[in-house]
């Protein structure tokens, strides 16, 4: 006699089949994409710094040092822009969330939705949101916030400068594919983490404390710990595989 499988043992093989790919696979997804994440935000990073030094190559000066001179954020942001190919230029934004004035859009209406903290709450109140919004032709989105010149006593780095890493596409989230990034007075670009600026709240004396999915308001310091890959709850842990959700 031939020996072969009985349909029934087969449906069942494909049950269990099905079964242990149902818990694999959306697992498996999910890390393939935050491995994107990842590599799209170093080289975010790595392409931030390269167009920094440019900007000192061709103007002489550093963007911390052209936003200390008194221009505003828009001109700031626009000739930082000019070091990256191909930049479109979008409508000016407004510091006010809940009022639209002539020529100036809402932070979310100017990008076309509203950017959310690591909790997921959507939140209308942007760290950057004295500039333009500019979209790379790489679908990356820049804005930055006020130049240095307002503040009385100048801080050590500034402006800050946000950057949505692939665009319209999601999670559209801060600590995923939204990061805060500030101009320093060696004319790089560094992850922005708080306690080294003016003007922040209590809460935010710990960059930790800001990149945690029970602050309320956006999750401002992810990009350090995205940066050196390390979780804000436990140093020995990994951020982009341990402490994203």
């Amino acid at each position: 006699m031939k020996r072969g499988f009985t349909l029934a043992e087969v449906l069942i093989t494909l049950g269990v089949i099905g079964i242990v790919a149902a818990m694999t696979i959306p697992n498996m997804i999910a890390k393939h994409r935050l491995k994107v994440l990842h590599t799209q935000f170093l080289k975010t990073y790595s392409d931030l710094n390269n167009a920094a030094k440019r900007f000192e190559q061709e103007n002489g000066i550093t963007a911390y040092e052209h936003s200390l001179n008194g221009n505003s954020p828009t001109d700031t942001l626009k000739l930082f822009m000019s070091s990256f190919i191909g930049s479109k230029y979008g409508k000016r934004i407004t510091s006010d969330p809940d009022q639209e004035t002539e020529g100036n859009l809402s932070f979310e209406n100017a990008i076309g939705f509203t950017p959310k903290n690591l909790a997921g709450k959507e939140q209308k109140s942007q760290p950057c949101d004295q500039s333009i919004i500019t979209e790379e032709v790489g679908g990356r989105f820049y804005s930055i916030d006020d130049s240095i010149s307002v503040y009385k006593n100048q801080p050590e780095y500034g402006p800050k400068i946000c950057i949505d890493i692939n665009g319209r596409k999601g999670p559209n989230t801060y600590g995923y594919d939204w990061f805060v990034f500030v101009f320093t007075k060696e004319g790089g670009v560094k992850p922005y983490i708080g306690g080294d600026f003016l003007n922040v709240s209590e809460e935010m004396k710990t960059p930790e404390t800001a990149c945690n999915y029970k602050y309320n308001k956006v999750t401002y310091t992810c990009a350090y710990f995205a940066l050196t890959d390390t979780s804000p709850e436990d140093s020995k842990q990994k951020y982009w595989t341990d402490f994203l959700k």
